[in-house]
């Protein structure tokens, strides 16, 4: 990338080199509205580099040294052999200053003097070699020394040795992770919500390591004497004044956006969905560099697209990098995740146990959605669909964006597909939707767990077939039989039966109302984990294939042991053969 050529021309090999390495590697783009800031050793290249940044990302550039030269009115050699306090409080001060979503770069001392102002902001540390450093300081003589009491070697080699142990300290991004997030679309900030309950500062580290950007500490669910100085040190923080309660001084001082009626985040969340036209009212005379955060319920699923409309016509008025609109609801989540691909802010939930709102994501999806490959389309989004999906391994498998769409068990599955056909090309569907899905979508099987976008509407297949043949394949051949007892006949029971045809096997299904005795030979359980066996159950040298992969795997496995079984681990084997299967037909879809 011509960006390299820009930098010590030591590095230009190493640099391009490890690029070729990890071109098309999957990696998060830059968030949305956020400063990037160029940092690193003084004579590192930062102000050549800087306005070669600024073209790439169509962004402002602002020589921080040469800003506080203009302000003050003094050369900063001068100033700083004179007052090296005032300079650097001044150097901290004016970087406060300065409007936020463009491309800043900073003196050499900066990232080891100031860290906590880098807050929220984007560090992309420039390299140097040290012998690049040593050259280019000993020949330009309008430096300010920093230890003029000793040699100029001794003072480079002093500097460079104590900034480098402060820079490993700080949170940067590399060069190269820097020019792999410039080839991706921007992204939304990603916010989680601190809980009532939690450890604040546990939460927050816990929030920071899983790839949240900022945190969210509200008036309405926190004690207004919590210190947040500690939380600052984890995370930026987004301080939101809720149920009329305000925020503290010290609150605000520590906030990097403050949500609030005069603050640089200002909402509006609406008791009943609106339509466009009442939506862009609410938002008249939004003052420069504000932004808004639009929040309204999802309303009926034939009525979502109002929701992309206000947030074009929105960002078309303010511009990108100021506008979020959200939904909640119960069906909210998927039309969550579209609005992410342009909104500024993205709420997210840390873990499934708590979130502060109906519909949010986890913070892990969000994350790993935007590690798509540069060539993979915005809008060629995949989804499993199901409930629950906290142990679903479908998202790691598949290409990104794959979203895990947590709906509730009654939901209107012919409603919701048809409001997301224009969006996803695809889908996996497991429990408890394989039948219901099937008859939303006319199929000609009792059960499905693949829908492909097509011309007219979903086609539909049970790639469950491909992984019941592996399966049963693989168990059949361990015990020795050409007969398999399955226990329970869910969503399952007909891609056995359709596998066990292909194979030559005979199935007996038997319900739990059914068993009253021993099992023997080849055997398939198919119930939930949740599911509590019938108490007369036993097997005697039975082999009992688990379906179930992860945590439901292994609580299944413990019952089975209990009643007598050898455990069979079939589903890792059954989810890899159908999702081969799956990729192939969401290839094709339209």
């Amino acid at each position: 990338m011509d960006l390299i050529r820009h930098l010590d021309p030591r590095l230009h090999g190493t640099l391009e080199a490890e690029l070729r390495r990890r071109e098309g590697e999957a990696a998060d783009g830059l968030p949305r509205g956020v400063s990037v800031v160029l940092a690193g050793h003084r004579a590192a290249g930062k102000s050549t580099l800087l306005p070669h940044v600024a073209a790439v990302l169509g962004r402002s550039a602002t020589d921080l040294d040469a800003e506080l030269e203009a302000r003050a009115g003094r050369p900063i050699r001068e100033w700083f052999a004179e007052d090296p306090s005032s300079f650097r409080a001044a150097e901290r001060e004016v970087f406060a200053s300065l409007p936020a979503g463009g491309v800043i770069a900073v003196g050499g001392g900066f990232l080891s003097s100031h860290p906590q102002a880098l807050a929220g902001c984007v560090t992309v540390l420039v390299p140097v070699t040290f012998e690049t450093f040593v050259e280019r300081l000993t020949a330009d003589a309008s430096r300010p020394r920093l230890m003029p009491g000793v040699s100029r070697h001794e003072e480079l080699e002093t500097v460079w040795a104590e900034r480098e142990d402060k820079h490993r300290r700080v949170k940067t991004m590399s060069f190269v992770d820097f020019l792999l997030a410039l080839q991706r679309a921007p992204r939304a900030r990603r916010v989680v919500t601190l809980p009532p309950d939690a450890h604040p500062v546990e939460f927050a580290w816990a929030a920071r390591h899983q790839g949240a950007d900022l945190l969210e500490v509200r008036t309405d669910l926190t004690p207004l004497e919590l210190d947040l100085g500690l939380l600052a040190r984890a995370l930026p923080l987004l301080v939101a004044e809720r149920a009329g309660l305000s925020a503290p001084a010290d609150w605000r001082r520590h906030a990097a956006l403050l949500d609030a009626a005069e603050g640089s985040v200002r909402s509006h969340h609406a008791e009943r969905p609106l339509s466009t036209t009442e939506a862009l009212r609410l938002w008249d005379g939004v003052p420069a560099g504000v932004q808004v955060k639009h929040v309204e319920p999802l309303g009926p699923l034939g009525d979502a697209p109002r929701l992309f409309e206000t947030q074009r016509q929105l960002e078309a008025r303010l511009g990108p990098g100021r506008v979020t609109v959200l939904t909640t609801g119960p069906l909210a989540l998927p039309f969550r995740a579209l609005l992410a691909e342009r909104n500024a802010l993205d709420y997210l939930a840390l873990s499934p146990a708590w979130s502060a709102a109906v519909g949010q994501r986890l913070l892990a999806d969000a994350v790993r959605a935007t590690r798509r490959p540069t060539h993979h389309p915005l809008t060629a989004r995949l989804a499993i669909l199901g409930h629950p999906l906290a142990h679903s391994r479908s998202p790691r498998l598949h290409a990104q964006p794959f979203d895990r769409l947590d709906v509730p068990p009654d939901t209107d599955l012919a409603a919701l597909l048809a409001a997301l056909r224009p969006h996803y090309r695809g889908f996996a569907v497991t429990n408890p939707f394989k039948k219901a899905v099937a008859r939303a979508v006319d199929a000609s099987a009792a059960a499905v767990n693949t829908l492909v976008r097509a011309p007219q509407g979903w086609q539909s297949l049970n790639s469950d077939v491909a992984g019941a043949k592996a399966a049963l394949e693989h168990l059949a051949g361990l015990a020795g039989a050409r007969a398999v007892t399955v226990l329970g006949d869910g969503g399952v029971s007909q891609a056995l039966t359709v596998a066990a045809d292909e194979l030559g096997l005979a199935l007996v299904f038997k319900r739990r109302d059914t068993l009253d005795g021993v099992e023997r030979g080849a055997v398939v359980w198919t119930w939930p984990a949740h599911v509590e066996p019938p108490p007369a159950l036993r097997f005697e040298a039975a082999h009992v294939g688990v379906i179930a992969y992860g945590a439901p795997a292994r609580t299944i496995a413990s019952k089975v042991r209990a009643l007598g079984g050898i455990v069979v681990r079939l589903g890792p084997r059954w989810f890899i053969a159908q999702a081969r299967q799956q990729r192939t037909a969401w290839e094709s879809a339209t």
